[in-house]
């Protein structure tokens, strides 16, 4: 199991073949409210690379998942359902890339 440092880098070699640094841009907070404003959790690649992106709740249910150069989660299941206020984690990862790059991390949906 590879462990990153909040700076981005990995503790040991067992992760000499997957870059967990800042390819991936990712929020932490979005607010799908219908202001306007941080409407969507929105994932890119800094070198505008498709992305993989899925979500999951806290208990570990998928409830989007997308591959897009831009991921866009408006806060609603794959079927539509508005998903309540909270916490959800997600992985994104540069399909294809060798090494790998991917992230993961937990974003806040605010209504």
């Amino acid at each position: 199991m590879c462990f990153a440092s909040v700076w981005g880098g990995t503790y040991g070699n067992a992760c000499a073949a997957q870059v967990t640094t800042d390819s991936i841009i990712a929020p932490n907070v979005f607010t799908p409210n219908g202001d306007g404003e941080n409407e969507f959790f929105e994932v890119t690649s800094r070198e505008g690379k498709a992305v993989a992106l899925k979500v999951f709740t806290r208990a570990g249910v998928l409830v989007f998942s997308i591959t897009a150069k831009t991921c866009k989660w408006d806060g609603c299941s794959q079927n539509g359902d508005e998903m309540a206020q909270g916490v959800y984690f997600y992985t994104a990862e540069v399909p294809g890339s060798s090494p790998k790059v991917s992230k993961s991390g937990f974003v806040h949906l605010f209504r």
